[in-house]
């Protein structure tokens, strides 16, 4: 389908995959397509709503984008979340065509590397988080402990530390890719003891969202929380440093997404740092919520966006920096917005919109999380405006040409 989009110029939407089975890539912070822009790896899934069980198998697939865009499996797991997926990362320094995914084996979660070409594989000790530029380590956290929400945890392993607050023996783990092995490099405790908030205490302390930056100096993590009768819980924003694994806050209030801007700088969507939040109050604040820049070196940082964005958003860089692609919240009448946010001339540019059912909200919410190729050109979706879980593909580079010249020079 074409949608006409705010440069004036329509956007071609192409459906890649199709029902009755529900097919989705995940998260939007990890790159959806190989490093020739032509393969594209999803997970395919029998029903589309519902919480995962440990008999609900995904299959992992390729897709031809260049071609046909048939749905090519590869690999079946019994580990992903709506939210997240299995985390599927390509790791092209091991192969062309090589990618790791998480699972489940005897009872413990891991995470498998797959050479697509050659048919090798191998496991790795614990399952994938983030994976490091240089693709020689990766992060790795307590996705049982994730359960607390189960739009992001994985059913069918125990957490070993069920009704610890925050044990010294969890946490975030380091994953070498040559040996598979692993090792505790920050625990929950240590987390906890950091600019310790007395909240913490008998609480489900619990991280999530590494993100590396860069230059694979730091990782960027939320720490989060749930105070014994809160009604939601309460999270903070954290970095852990890569060479000596030694952690800081750098935000002490509400974040949601984040992304990197630069080595030192992220972008993030969140309420200001000096805005106390009340875990008891039924509601989330979203009125003190927008995109700031956050500076790790020197601590400054800035609103963007300010009556153009929305309050909250899945956020990436298009490749060279300067535009942020973003989607929405769902609004009052059901829909989701695409956009691009240009930081040099702070205008907006919209995409497209999306109607989201009702079916499809809550924990088995789809959101879009819009994902670059590597070119810049295009942008991967997860979208259920047609009535199922689908991936789609939006041709942005005529839209941006109109929009923004310089764009595509």
């Amino acid at each position: 389908m074409a949608i006409e989009c705010t440069s004036g110029v329509a956007v071609q939407v192409r459906r890649i995959t199709d029902g009755p089975a529900g097919h989705f890539f995940g998260y939007y912070d990890m790159p959806a397509w190989d490093m020739s822009d032509r393969w594209l790896l999803a997970q395919r899934v029998v029903r589309d709503v519902g919480i995962p069980t440990s008999g609900d198998v995904a299959t992992i697939g390729l897709i031809d984008t260049l071609g046909l865009c048939r749905f090519e499996p590869v690999a079946t797991t019994r580990t992903w979340s709506w939210q997240q997926g299995a985390m599927l990362h390509w790791l092209p320094k091991h192969g062309p065509r090589t990618f790791v995914h998480n699972d489940i084996d005897r009872g413990r979660f891991v995470a498998r590397v797959r050479d697509i070409d050659s048919g090798a594989r191998r496991v790795l000790d614990r399952p994938i988080a983030a994976m490091t530029h240089d693709q020689s380590r990766a992060l790795s956290l307590n996705f049982a402990r994730l359960r607390v929400r189960p739009e992001v945890g994985y059913p069918g392993a125990p957490d070993l530390w069920e009704g610890v607050d925050h044990s010294k023996s969890d946490g975030i783990f380091v994953v070498d890719l040559d040996s598979g092995s692993s090792r505790l490099v920050a625990s929950l405790d240590a987390i906890v003891a950091t600019c310790h908030a007395p909240s913490m205490d008998g609480a489900v302390n619990w991280v999530n969202h590494l993100i590396v930056s860069p230059d694979d100096a730091a990782a960027m993590f939320v720490h989060r929380w749930w105070p014994p009768g809160a009604s939601r819980f309460r999270t903070r924003f954290m970095l852990l440093m890569l060479e000596d694994y030694s952690i800081r806050e750098i935000w002490p209030a509400r974040v949601s997404h984040m992304c990197w801007r630069s080595p030192t700088e992220i972008v993030f969507t969140g309420v200001a740092a000096d805005v106390e939040e009340d875990p008891f109050a039924p509601t989330i604040p979203y009125h003190h919520m927008g995109f700031r820049i956050l500076d790790v070196a020197t601590g400054n940082s800035r609103r963007i966006g300010e009556q153009l964005l929305p309050s909250d958003g899945h956020c990436t860089y298009r490749p060279g920096g300067r535009y942020i692609l973003t989607d929405t919240p769902v609004d009052q009448d059901g829909m989701r917005e695409l956009l691009i946010f240009d930081e040099l001339t702070e205008r907006v540019l919209s995409l497209a919109r999306f109607h989201v059912p009702s079916r499809y909200q809550g924990t088995v919410r789809c959101d879009l999380h819009p994902r670059w190729n590597r070119g810049g050109t295009s942008v991967c979706i997860d979208s259920v405006h047609e009535g199922s879980r689908q991936m789609y593909v939006l041709g942005v580079s005529d839209a941006l040409r109109a929009w923004s010249p310089e764009a595509m020079q």
